[in-house]
């Protein structure tokens, strides 16, 4: 810090070193609040991926599922159409 002969060079010194430590202060709180970002961005580009991942997965068992209770329904029904020409004959 330079002393200049007035007190005006003093403050004016020590305003710069103020807004200096100000401003080193605000970038080292922007610094860790785009690192919480950057992880939070991570953290939901995982969980995003791991949900397309579910959501695929549930859709393919989805089709299963409906491949199988078509099946099934196919079978009641042959066995319906089957009983009802059982009981026709017998009549």
């Amino acid at each position: 810090m330079t002393y200049n002969a007035g007190n005006n060079s003093m403050t004016l010194y020590m305003n710069n070193d103020h807004i200096i430590s100000t401003l080193n202060k605000e970038l080292d709180d922007l610094e860790v609040k785009i690192e919480e970002l950057s992880n939070k961005y991570l953290d939901l580009k995982k969980e995003n991926q791991l949900l397309k991942e579910r959501q695929e997965q549930e859709v393919a068992e989805k089709f299963k599922i409906k491949e199988k209770n078509q099946k099934v329904q196919n079978k009641v029904e042959g066995i319906i159409n089957r009983l009802r020409s059982l009981e026709y004959t017998q009549q």
